[in-house]
């Protein structure tokens, strides 16, 4: 090899990541050579190989012992070499990792007579590693506390790994390391799953499922069972046979546990739903709770139960029924202090005593010394305690859940409710021939009670028509049989005496019908003054026409010899008038419980009266007042229009256009006044310009402008003084703004401005360009929709517009040029 040879292979081994290196073979590892590119590391190749800096100084001391045993191995076994990793300490102090490769060589004998090793530094390596394994164990942490388990199935083993830190089933020798699937299904999956599961990995391995996807019951790594769900998808090959199955379990066992819970739950409360439809079905107390005692033994799985009753008095409970081991109880009484009884007693609410045998208020009875839990529940009769019953267990202290405690409370509750009804029925059947009685006497007024509510109920909701108070009085008539039925309004006279004016007349017999030369009202106080009198004081009258004398005909125009029954009417403590019966010939009085009903059918006619009346003041007042708030609102244009004529028509078309838009757009009547009130007033202000510049035929000049446009100040100026339903001021103040903010007065823009005043936006500039001004002739209606369509969601809001638009195209004459 020539000079220029050698330097070129000392620059390649200088450049090279990998120290190159070989000596005797002697434990302490001699280095008889080392290439110059130990100096990575910060060496000197001359002092190694001198001995002055012994290879294994540069050692970290945790690796030493594993390297030296190593190589010990290595020279004394029969292997050609061996490959190990450790780390080196620079010559600054800095920890690099290595891989060391060795190779012995050996004589024809087999002995070593030289080693040579190749160094290449795997820092880097190492460090993604850490890095790696450090993202595993976080992985593994996350999988573990989301109860994720990962793996992987190899079909042609028949075999499954762990995936990560052996999260699969909690158990980490399965880390790392295949297990046959037979004998992991054996520890994991219980008997009566297997099947299931075979077929479903058939299918996939098959190819008949793409996807795999199965709840099973699952034996954890402690032994306990709860489930799992297991998700897979096949790995095909070119050849579409399954290479792998990835999939992962997910714990559901707390879900799975939730969703068993809650079928129990629906379980038993249909259990307990059919229970209580038995339960209402039954009404004879004795049978009731022979069943009751029956379904609660049943219902708590047990053989054992009684019911004890509170005898009068509260100082014994006795027992009625009884099966199992309390069924020779039967008839016995116990201290209602003693015993889970009074327990339950003292407390109103169900009782579980866990253990009888330690319970220290147990009786001392040798029948219940085998009792190990006894439950007691309440049962209630019209909200009285009753009784308690009790279910027990025989030397059993089973665990209860809150679930099924609560059904036993919710099934005592409706086996009280069951006793409750069967006492009402009771009551009932012992009150039927009574009741009987009562209902004979109700059915021959009946019809009684049934026109009048007819009447008063269709009379106190309808609004006043000329036949509703006839068709009343023809009802009541009809009901008593009456020929004429008549109601009679009391009016006083100029002299203070009292008159009877008749309201209506009605013949429900419908045999005759004379009103010639009956009087619409008779002075009742001079006519008949007893009569009128004990009417007055609220006493009813029942007597024949004899006893008014002349003043008869006034209460019947049809019949010559009648018997009349006159109920009177107070309002408000005052004597209003009297609804009077008519009958051929004699008929015997009222009963009381008639008059009852008729004295309240009067009363409720006299009230539909009072309250039609009192509508009418109310209606008449109000049309009134807004006349006169109309003709003040008129008023106020006329005052402008002595400035300015053309502002009182200009005032009253753009109110009756923006009122129109208003109502177009679906506004309520109240805020559509608002508009039109406000447009009757809105250029009020222009009260406080001078008239030649409101009638200045010309254009007008910046400064006159100027003036102009203070009127919406003004205006709102005016109008804030005057108290009005709606904020019509602020409207008149903000007529003029525009949805931009180029309005004035105050550049308002968007929702700032009130919906009322965009509205009077629209109108405002459609009438004044139909209209005539001064200064020039009307733009016409085209021009008018031009303006406001360009400018539509500009200068003028587009629901406004699109329904002022929609106004003029569906009625174009609702304004008309002038």
């Amino acid at each position: 090899m020539m000079p220029n040879d050698l330097v070129s292979l000392d620059q390649v081994v200088t450049s090279s990541p990998m120290v190159v290196l070989w000596g005797a073979p002697e434990e302490s590892r001699p280095v008889e050579f080392v290439t110059r590119n130990i100096s990575q590391f910060g060496y000197d190749a001359k002092d190694i190989m001198a001995g002055n800096i012994p290879f294994n100084s540069l050692l970290h001391e945790e690796d030493m012992e594993p390297f030296l045993a190593a190589f010990r191995n290595g020279l004394n076994g029969p292997g050609p070499g061996l490959r190990i990793e450790y780390r080196i300490i620079t010559k600054s102090g800095d920890v690099r990792w290595v891989e060391d490769r060795s190779v012995f060589h050996r004589d024809e004998t087999g002995k070593v007579v030289a080693y040579q090793a190749s160094l290449l530094d795997i820092t880097d390596r190492k460090g993604v590693e850490a890095s790696f394994r450090r993202s595993e164990d976080r992985l593994g942490r996350v999988l573990k506390a989301s109860k994720i388990s990962l793996w992987e199935y190899f079909p042609e083993k028949d075999a499954t790994i762990a995936i990560g830190r052996g999260v699969l089933f909690g158990d980490e020798e399965n880390q790392d390391r295949l297990i046959p699937r037979k004998e992991l299904w054996d520890r994991v999956v219980p008997q009566h799953a297997r099947g299931a599961l075979e077929e479903r990995l058939k299918n996939i391995l098959s190819g008949r499922n793409d996807f795999f996807e199965y709840e099973t019951e699952t034996i954890r790594s402690d032994g306990t069972r709860g489930w799992m769900l297991s998700k897979c998808f096949p790995v095909r090959g070119a050849d579409g046979n399954v290479l792998r199955l990835p999939g992962l379990n997910i714990d559901i066992t707390r879900l799975k546990e939730t969703e068993l819970e809650i079928v129990r739950r629906n379980d038993r409360l249909a259990l307990l739903h059919s229970l209580s439809l038995a339960f209402m079905e039954e009404i004879d107390t004795k049978e009731l709770l022979r069943r009751i005692l029956e379904k609660a033994v049943e219902l708590a799985g047990t053989e054992h139960g009684r019911i004890s009753v509170l005898e009068p008095g509260g100082r014994e409970f006795r027992l009625i029924l009884g099966v199992g081991v309390m069924a020779s109880m039967v008839g016995e009484t116990r201290p209602s202090d003693a015993g889970l009884a009074g327990e339950v007693l003292k407390k109103k609410a169900p009782v579980v005593i866990h253990d009888y045998r330690t319970f220290s208020r147990r009786i001392d009875d040798p029948r219940l010394a085998g009792l190990g839990t006894v439950i007691g529940l309440p049962l209630f009769q019209g909200g009285n305690f009753f009784g308690v019953l009790s279910v027990a267990y025989c030397k059993v202290i089973p665990v209860f859940d809150d679930g099924f405690l609560s059904l036993l409370e919710q099934f005592s509750g409706a086996a009280s409710i069951a006793l409750e009804n069967a006492r009402l029925y009771e009551m009932s059947r012992r009150e039927l021939e009574d009741r009987t009685k009562t209902e004979r006497q109700l059915r021959s007024h009946a019809k009684l009670v049934e026109a009048a509510a007819y009447a008063s109920g269709a009379l106190l909701s309808s609004n006043r028509t000329e036949d509703a108070l006839p068709r009343a009085l023809l009802s009541l008539g009809k009901a008593v049989n009456s020929c004429e039925t008549v109601l009679f309004r009391n009016q006083a006279e100029a002299d203070g005496t009292i008159s009877a004016r008749v309201l209506a007349r009605v013949f429900p017999a419908g045999e005759c019908e004379k009103t010639a030369g009956v009087p619409e009202s008779f002075p009742v106080q001079k006519s008949i003054p007893e009569i009128h009198e004990s009417l007055a004081k609220g006493i009813p009258f029942h007597g024949t026409m004899a006893a008014f004398g002349n003043a008869g005909t006034a209460f019947s125009s049809c019949c010559s010899s009648v018997s009349v029954t006159a109920i009177p009417i107070r309002i408000r403590s005052r004597f209003w008038g009297v609804l009077a019966f008519c009958f051929p010939g004699e008929r015997g009085r009222f009963k009381t419980e008639e008059f009852d009903v008729l004295r309240a059918a009067a009363y409720n006619l006299a009230a539909s009266v009072f309250r039609w009346e009192s509508e009418e003041r109310v209606t008449g007042g109000y049309e009134k007042l807004r006349k006169i708030f109309t003709d003040v609102i008129s008023t106020m244009g006329r005052i402008v229009g002595k400035k300015d004529p053309y502002s009182i028509e200009h005032q009253e078309r753009v109110a009756e256009l923006a009122a129109a838009v208003a109502r177009k757009m679906g506004l309520e009547e109240d805020a559509c006044e608002s508009v039109r009130v406000t447009g009757l007033v809105h250029d009020v202000g222009k009260i406080e310009i001078a008239g030649e510049i409101l009638n200045k035929p010309g254009r007008l000049s910046p400064i006159e402008f100027e003036l102009v446009k203070t009127h919406s100040l003004s205006g709102f100026e005016i109008l804030r003084e005057i108290e009005f339903p709606w904020p019509v001021a602020e409207i008149t103040y903000q007529h003029h703004e525009r949805m931009d903010g180029s309005g004035y007065p105050r550049g308002l823009k968007g929702d700032e401005i009130l919906l009322e005043a965009r509205i009077l936006a629209v109108a405002d500039v459609v009438e004044s360009m139909l209209s005539h001004r001064p200064y020039r002739p009307s733009l016409g209606l085209k021009a008018a929709r031009e303006e406001i369509e360009k400018n539509r969601g500009v200068l003028y809001d587009r629901d406004v517009v699109d329904a002022c638009l929609a106004l003029l195209e569906e009625t174009p004459g609702i304004i008309t040029p002038t």
